[in-house]
């Protein structure tokens, strides 16, 4: 059997023209062109435009014959119950239930250890004073005897010693030194006068009569010192020079007594301090040993009978009547029931392949291929035009049990029960004026790294451009028109009627709630520009054992590379802050990196750039600077941030500005799965 074939001879030029034809500059999207004329700007690919688009979830099986915004209905949100579900899935229940019981029993645990603990300080202080009050009390007096034994002797002798040394006695020592140094001849003479001390005989001659001197002049001034001032205080003796004058009375007994006293309390206070301390703190280890001993069996027994399907670790999230419409001036309501255009024959959206030699995680230069998803470029020149897309949706989230019902309805998708109004949050999203022009993300596999969770694996870079007002500059509070470049975040129902009654639309077939007209949290005139990893520093989406890791890269100290990213501030008096080799921007409303020309031969550029490496946020009124730096306005109309009640009262908290914002490292993880 012979096969045949059939061929159909083109031209070169025919062929290059069909190539052209599809791959070309969209501004052309519809010429013939030469082989030479693909985009500078854009590169080649499927040009997309939105024309007089817009879209509204409304109710599921709605068998109505038109929208109904269409149908003068009151209340037409009523109807924007068609929902996107979302559910967090994965758990690993395992750990959930480990989680689970430490979590109960340590919280069972720590409430019954500190209740069994919580007397402690009285429990030290009041076994403190006890123990130390018993010491004392029931070792005085064998205390007392012992220092009595110890010091009255010596403490004694010191006080008698003090008194020696007084002049009186000094004096009296030497009259009587004198005396028996000259003989007393065995009896009371004119020179040995009769005092009521021991009379010593002692003749001139005797040949130790200078040490016997000393001794009995001695010996009859300690006893003439007890006589005025000790334990012979009382008795009746002579009169004489030496007792005339003073007031004989015991002051060295009472002293020594005295001192016996204070050395005893003092040892006593300091034995009973360290019985008492021990006593203290074994008191305090006994009541916390037996703290942990109930708070244990408690915990235990609590976290034992502890149901892991009863722990909301579950969610699900509803997001409701997801709509997009030509902005208006309000928002009060989701949906403007208008088309937008988005994109045009000479600025769609594009969606292509691209090549360009990059350096990544090291110092070595290689193509990397790429897919990008292009929104409409962001023109030079602003243009209000590009302010007009409205979105809302409304969303319900939900906290479930982890026991509750998985059976769906069929028909919706949505669970048959498990939802409960207590456990969710209910709230609005509004914006008006949005712009995503500029924005693109572009697919790549990552070059070589030494890091096995970078090497070879999926990155992105990402700039994603969300603004509302190419001069917010002149933004004021008084404006009337606010409301037409603004995002708006609310929780309140119009009235409690409107609310519905039933946990969620999704379950009952229940009409969407209309939320309040005013209250809700606005943020005027927002630009968002944020730039999440680049070609040089990866956004990898890549997995460590079975966990997911989305990560924007290190940047690599390498020079052909960081130079590339960080940015080299001009400080407003013709210097610079930072390398001049620096190369990276900031993109805002106005730039966005390097200005890029519809076509090479064009003499100036119509469109921002897509290179830039630090994001912005800016918030209400806030000027660009000459050196391409936001500064938020502080006027008293400046505005931005306000907070608006259901009574229409409103708090003006002013405008914001984070600039040059650059993700030098950003790393989540999943754990657990």
């Amino acid at each position: 059997m012979t096969e045949h074939a059939i061929t159909f001879p083109f031209r070169k030029h025919c062929l290059a023209t069909a190539i052209g034809f599809f791959l070309a500059n969209p501004s052309y999207a519809l010429q013939a062109l030469s082989d030479d004329s693909l985009s500078n700007t854009t590169g080649e690919g499927v040009a997309l435009v939105l024309d007089d688009f817009k879209m509204v979830f409304q109710q599921p099986n709605d068998l109505s014959t038109g929208s109904s915004y269409t149908r003068g209905l009151e209340n037409p949100s009523q109807y924007d119950t068609g929902f996107i579900r979302i559910i967090p899935t994965g758990e690993n229940y395992q750990n959930i239930s480990e989680h689970t019981y430490k979590k109960v029993y340590n919280q069972v645990y720590d409430a019954e250890y500190l209740a069994g603990v919580s007397t402690t300080s009285t429990l030290y202080q009041s076994t403190y004073t006890t123990t130390f009050n018993n010491y004392k009390t029931q070792n005085y007096s064998s205390t007392k005897t012992a220092v009595s034994s110890e010091i009255s002797v010596g403490v004694r002798q010191s006080s008698v010693a003090e008194y020696f040394e007084s002049d009186r006695m000094k004096q009296y020592y030497q009259q009587r030194y004198n005396d028996y140094h000259d003989g007393t001849w065995g009896f009371i003479g004119s020179d040995l006068i009769e005092d009521g001390t021991t009379s010593y005989s002692l003749h001139a001659w005797d040949p130790n009569l200078e040490k016997k001197a000393i001794e009995y002049a001695t010996n009859n001034t300690y006893e003439m010192i007890e006589i005025l001032y000790g334990n012979r205080s009382a008795d009746t003796v002579p009169s004489t020079q030496w007792t005339q004058g003073v007031t004989r009375f015991n002051h060295i007994d009472p002293k020594v007594a005295q001192t016996v006293e204070t050395v005893t309390q003092e040892r006593l206070d300091y034995e009973g301090d360290k019985i008492a301390k021990a006593a203290a703190t074994n008191a305090i280890k006994e009541l916390e040993l037996l703290a942990v001993n109930t708070a244990t069996q408690a915990a235990k027994t609590a976290a034992a009978q502890t149901s892991v399907g009863s722990l909301r670790t579950k969610a699900d999230i509803f997001i409701y009547g997801l709509a997009l419409s030509k902005s208006d001036n309000s928002l009060s309501s989701r949906y403007s029931n208008q088309g937008f255009n988005w994109g045009s024959a000479d600025n769609p959206w594009l969606f292509r392949a691209g090549t360009e030699k990059v350096k990544q995680f090291k110092n070595v230069e290689k193509d990397v291929g790429y897919l990008a998803l292009e929104a409409p470029l962001a023109t030079t020149t602003p243009t209000e035009s590009d302010n007009n897309i409205k979105l809302g949706f409304w969303t319900d989230i939900f906290s479930r049990q982890l026991n509750s019902s998985a059976e769906v309805d069929p028909s919706t998708g949505a669970p048959k029960s498990g939802l409960d109004k207590e456990h969710r949050l209910r709230t609005q999203f509004v914006a008006n004026g949005l712009s995503l022009n500029g924005s693109q993300t572009r697919v790549f596999q990552t070059l070589d790294s030494d890091n096995p969770n970078h090497h070879q694996t999926l990155g992105m870079a990402s700039v994603l451009r969300l603004n509302t007002n190419d001069n917010p500059a002149i933004l004021s509070f008084t404006d009337s028109n606010l409301d037409s470049k603004g995002i708006r975040i609310s929780t309140a129902s119009k009235s409690d009627t409107l609310d519905g009654t039933a946990a969620t639309p999704a379950i009952d077939g229940s009409l969407a709630p209309v939320f309040h007209d005013i209250e809700g949290l606005y943020l005027y005139s927002p630009n968002i520009n944020l730039v999440l990893g680049n070609i040089y520093q990866p956004f990898v989406v890549g997995s460590e054992g079975n966990n997911i890791v989305l990560e924007v890269t290190r940047i690599p100290n390498v020079p052909e590379i960081y130079n590339k990213i960080y940015q080299n501030y001009e400080d407003g008096k013709g210097g610079y802050l930072g390398s001049t080799a620096f190369t990276g921007s900031t993109c805002n409303v106005v730039s966005c990196g390097t200005p890029l020309k519809a076509n090479a031969n064009d003499s100036a550029a119509m469109y921002q750039g897509r290179n830039a490496t630090h994001s912005s946020i800016a918030i209400g009124t806030v000027e660009r600077l000459p050196n391409n730096m936001l500064r938020a306005k502080d006027h008293d109309n400046a505005t931005g941030v306000v907070f608006k009640g259901v009574d229409g009262t409103a708090k003006n908290l002013g405008s914001v500005a984070i600039d040059g914002v650059l993700i030098q490292h950003l790393k989540f993880k999943t754990t657990g799965l």
